[in-house]
């Protein structure tokens, strides 16, 4: 199956706000705000790990004093407030974080970072490119079509032309016709005065757009919403055209410079310490040469069910392990996320095993040698979870491995995504679980009773693995 390549525009300005205003109160040791450049990083970290576009950009706004929409109108998005001060001085360390990770940061004279998009949206969807949009900002969903669609990681939402309707009542290219109605008050355009965007849309839907409308504003019912139609004519006009993207930005590059490549370690490690961004530096720096790193997290409670997430670096190869149970507790859950990733290892390696859970770690680096020399480790029924406990130090046995706790929900990034990978493989299994247990849809007949569901804990639901391994000859899981 030829699957299109896939480019990615990232709404450089919008991403900042939500991070800016999402991590409060981080600043470096010397007093340099960094909450901005900190959340800006992390969530283009994740929109890169689950999206894998194959090129990408991220687009920036120019002040919006210097902009085409402000000369036509002065009090366009007069009404924001000025940048906060804190913020002013992380906007480098931004560009500076994107210029190490070689991902382009485009602007264009006189237009916004809306126009930028839609320029390139056009142009590469025009050419079979699947472009994805990354926005919360409403007034580009004009631009969804054919090979074009929005993404809000915040909500985890994508948009078609479908939730377009939804949300404006028309279709995309009829968006910038209901705001010149309605208005928009977070830009600052001034609209049809009484004339809200659920009114605006069936005056479009009836009239086939703001043109339509302002001719025909004599069968537009309510006297007072005729005379405001009448009165403010050319505002409404100017309305549209505040809210029309443009599609003809200036732009002197080709697809190959929006090409994902690999980050420039040498500028980016120095930078994320002089940031102080630990976390992050773990993140972007590879496992030491020969070194296997292990990241794993389980997710269950007292006796339900339960979900693990496994991370596995080696290099340059990076894969993700996830599984579900139906019965497990949150101390099982943790000891199988450890068991599943040391099984996907063919090889005896050198393992760095990382994990927030004491339990885990504790029993592998200290309790282990006292259960062993005891004879608890075999001995039936002295230990708890001891089928698991001895399937670990079976496996421990076959590699050089180190155990180290880390912080559990406090920024680690592997930490974070192999909880991300439990949690979701709890939901996936409950829910698969939930469907195996309804009994089949048949017709109704009076002589039948339904049979009640199975409980949850007695549905057969197989582990599953997120991602495949290479495999050798006789099956075994590969990852070096």
């Amino acid at each position: 199956m030829n699957v299109s390549p896939r480019l990615y525009l990232l709404d450089g300005s919008s991403y900042i706000y939500r991070a800016y205003y999402g991590i409060r109160d981080l600043a470096t040791a010397g007093g340099l705000p960094t909450n901005a450049v900190f959340g800006f990083t992390r969530m283009l970290l994740e929109l890169l790990r689950e999206n894998r576009p194959d090129y990408l950009a991220v687009v920036f706004d120019r002040p919006r004093e210097e902009t085409f929409r402000r000369e036509i109108y002065p009090e366009y998005k007069a009404n924001r407030d000025a940048m906060p001060e804190d913020l002013l001085p992380q906007l480098p360390y931004i560009k500076n974080i994107l210029r190490a990770l070689n991902i382009p940061a485009l602007e264009a004279d006189g237009f916004e970072a809306d126009d930028v998009i839609a320029t390139l949206a056009r142009r590469y969807a025009a050419e079979g490119i699947e472009i994805t949009v990354v926005t919360g900002d409403k007034d580009l969903m004009q631009i969804v079509g054919d090979g074009i669609c929005l993404l809000d990681t915040m909500k985890e939402k994508r948009s078609g032309v479908q939730e377009v309707i939804e949300r404006f009542g028309v279709t995309p290219e009829l968006v910038p016709d209901v705001l010149g109605l309605a208005g928009d008050t977070s830009d600052n355009i001034p609209g049809v005065p009484g004339i809200g965007e659920k009114t605006a849309a069936e005056l479009v839907q009836r009239f086939g757009s703001l043109e339509g409308v302002l001719e025909w504003k004599s069968l537009v019912s309510g006297k007072k919403r005729k005379e405001n139609l009448q009165a403010h004519e050319d505002q409404a006009r100017l309305s549209k055209r505040l809210a029309t993207v443009r599609y003809d930005v200036a732009l002197e590059l080709s697809l190959a410079d929006l090409q994902r490549q690999a980050p420039n370690l040498s500028a980016l490690v120095p930078l994320l310490r002089e940031l102080e961004f630990e976390a992050l530096e773990i993140a972007f720096t590879p496992p030491a040469p020969g070194v296997v790193e292990l990241y794993s997290d389980g997710s269950g409670n007292a006796s339900g069910p339960g979900g693990y997430g496994v991370v596995l670096r080696y290099g340059d190869l990076e894969k993700e392990l996830s599984g579900f149970e139906p019965v497990a507790t949150s101390q099982r859950m943790e000891l199988l996320a450890a068991i599943r990733g040391l099984e996907a290892l063919n090889n005896p390696r050198k393992v760095r095993v990382f994990s927030d859970s004491q339990y885990l770690v504790r029993g592998m680096s200290e309790w282990i040698h006292g259960w062993i020399r005891s004879d608890r480790l075999d001995t039936p029924d002295a230990l708890a979870n001891q089928d698991l406990w001895k399937q670990l130090a079976a496996l421990a046995s076959r590699h050089e491995i180190s155990w180290q706790w880390v912080r559990g929900h406090a920024g680690h990034p592997f930490n974070e995504r192999c909880d991300k990978l439990a949690k979701r493989a709890a939901e996936e299994g409950i829910r698969a679980a939930e469907a195996a247990a309804r009994p089949e849809e048949t017709e109704p007949n009076e002589q039948e009773q339904p049979l009640p569901a199975a409980p949850l804990k007695q549905a057969p639901v197989p582990v599953r693995e997120d991602s495949e391994f290479a495999s050798e000859e006789d099956g075994q899981l590969r990852l070096c």
